[in-house]
């Protein structure tokens, strides 16, 4: 007994199989593949809440990111908010001294001193109602006329400080930012102001010493949309330009894009004044980066959790499954191919498996056990019927004796000729069951064989050593009873040919043919060279009979075709036992 490893040529069937067992039924779907359906739909609901958290998360985060920015750009303008705050302590403490508001005394050197010490505000003066300078810590200040000023015109009219945007600086000729604290007399009117002016670059400075995150872009532009500091002027100016056509919303983040296409996000504070602005960017892909990563591995883990899983289900089924079916089914073939003693190895398989290859074990032995009783069964059936056929020969035999001995010791010429031709006829029957004997399959003989043998036996029997017999015939294999048949037809044939055909030892062909004609039928032809006879003259005569009944008996017609001088046809057409059955459907072959 072996197993399938020491086996190793794969088995192959020993029959051939017909049309129908060879035509594989559709599959289906693989079982490969239902797991991965059922898998996906199992997730797909995972998946489906997972993207719907993800974009959830998505929109709050980008909330928060939004959030976040007008935070930083409140908490970067608080330095510069606590500039302007200083510059309008400093302008309130100095106007509500008489000298000053009064412009009386030692105003110009209380203005001097006031600024001592201060580095960010480069001159503070006091400007009386018609917008002249009448006193001022820098004296070439004094006498100039800022009534045309616009930020002059806006302090007529306010009544808390008011910030310009940048301007240059008369006396200094530097850019600096003016601030005016308007003065009002007792009933009210206007009284002037008084002034301070920060110098442009001490914001500058302070933008450029703060600590900014990596990335990040402040700019402080005024309300004409000119950036006073920043420390990306490119980005500033895009910044301040689309503020300037957005009216200059506060607490509000917007997008823009600069000159290289990069998409910025920015939110706005304004300054004290609403003069001057602060804007604090970030570029996009910096700001929403962890966003984008949050919503793709949203987006990204159900997928890659059911590709894990359809993964698993490949690897898995084709290693504890597919792979062990597949074993199994080689199994199957060998089995097929009555190679019952292979058994399967299954270590290492499923438990499963392992119970369906003992189920294969105990069918194998089953089967091989089941084979050897059928085998010795068609042994003994195959000794029973040679035992027959050996038996019947026999008696054939001894009923040829018989009446050889009885033709001997006729004298009557057409007694002993009939005795002649029953002999004859035995002699065919004998024949066939001779084969028959000598085969290993009793049931079925090639009527090749039958056909020469038979016409060599006749041939001898008589003695006709003038004739010669031709035997085409092809090889094919019928079943005992149509070879008796067969044989009968041809002995009939043959022994009126060898009686008539051929008188005072003529010399002669006898050709003794079969082939397959239309229809599904064979055609058997025995045909001779001899004397002929004119038709109608053999129509009545016992071998005629005998032609026509064996004819009948292998379900044909028979023929007998002569013309005096040239010859005879005996012929016998009748149904082809291999030929396939036709469809009704089907046009018959001309």
């Amino acid at each position: 007994m072996r197993s399938w490893r020491s086996w190793t040529s794969s088995a192959r069937a020993s029959r051939p199989r017909s049309a129908a067992n060879t035509a594989s039924p559709d599959p289906g779907w693989t079982l490969r593949r239902r797991l991965q359906l059922v898998i996906t739909i199992a997730l797909l609901p995972i998946a489906l809440v997972s993207i719907v958290q993800g974009v959830a998360r998505a929109r709050l985060d980008v909330t928060a990111v939004r959030e976040r920015l007008v935070q930083s750009a409140r908490a970067t303008a608080s330095g510069d908010e606590n500039l302007i705050a200083s510059a309008e302590q400093i302008l309130r403490a100095v106007g509500s001294l008489p000298d000053v508001r009064d412009i009386s005394g030692d105003c110009d050197s209380i203005l001097a001193d006031t600024l001592v010490g201060v580095r960010y505000f480069s001159n503070l003066s006091r400007i009386d109602a018609d917008g002249r300078v009448v006193c001022s810590a820098m004296p070439l200040a004094k006498g100039l006329n800022v009534a045309d000023m616009a930020i002059f015109q806006r302090a007529r009219k306010a009544g808390a400080l008011v910030v310009s945007g940048e301007l240059k600086s008369r006396v200094t000729g530097q850019n600096v930012i003016g601030a005016l604290l308007p003065l009002r007399k007792a009933d009210g009117s206007f009284n002037g102001t008084v002034g301070i002016a920060l110098d442009v670059h001490w914001i500058d400075y302070m933008l450029r010493a703060s600590t900014l995150p990596r990335g990040a872009v402040v700019a402080v532009y005024d309300r004409d949309g000119k950036v006073l500091a920043s420390n990306n002027m490119a980005v500033a100016g895009t910044i301040a330009a689309a503020e300037k056509q957005g009216d200059f919303p506060d607490g509000v983040s917007r997008d823009v894009a600069d000159a290289r296409n990069v998409s910025w996000h920015y939110a706005t504070a304004p300054l004290s004044g609403n003069a001057i602005f602060l804007a604090y960017a970030m570029d996009a892909d910096s700001l929403f980066g962890q966003t984008y990563l949050h919503v793709g591995l949203d987006f990204f883990m159900p997928i890659a959790s059911i590709a894990l899983a359809w993964a698993a289900i490949w690897w898995f089924t084709d290693r504890q499954v597919t792979q062990w079916i597949f074993y199994l089914r080689r199994f199957a073939a060998a089995y097929r191919s009555g190679h019952y003693a292979l058994r399967p190895d299954l270590g290492g398989a499923p438990s499963e498996f392992q119970l369906l290859g003992s189920a294969f074990t105990e069918m194998a032995d089953g089967i091989e056990v089941r084979d050897r009783r059928l085998h010795e069964s068609v042994e003994m059936k195959t000794t029973l019927i040679k035992e027959i056929h050996h038996r019947v020969k026999n008696n054939l035999q001894i009923v040829m004796s018989l009446l050889s001995i009885q033709a001997n010791q006729v004298k009557d010429a057409t007694a002993k000729e009939a005795l002649m031709q029953a002999q004859t006829r035995i002699n065919a029957l004998a024949l066939v069951h001779r084969i028959l004997n000598e085969l290993e399959d009793q049931s079925t003989l090639d009527l090749k064989d039958l056909m020469e043998e038979l016409c060599r036996q006749i041939g001898e029997g008589i003695g006709a050593e003038h004739v010669r017999v031709e035997v085409d015939v092809p090889s094919r294999t019928v079943s005992g009873s149509m070879a008796v048949a067969v044989a009968l037809f041809t002995v009939e044939a043959l022994t009126n040919i060898f009686k008539h055909a051929f008188p005072q030892e003529r010399q002669g062909v006898i050709r003794v043919s079969m082939a397959a004609v239309d229809g599904g039928r064979l055609r058997l032809a025995i045909a001779d060279n001899g004397i002929g006879f004119v038709d109608g003259e053999a129509t009545k005569s016992v071998g005629s009979r005998l032609i026509k009944t064996f004819g009948l008996q292998l379900g044909g017609v028979s023929q007998v075709r002569s013309v005096a001088g040239e010859g005879t046809v005996v012929e016998l057409i009748f149904p082809d036992p291999d030929a396939q059955p036709q469809d009704a459907g089907s046009p018959a072959k001309a």
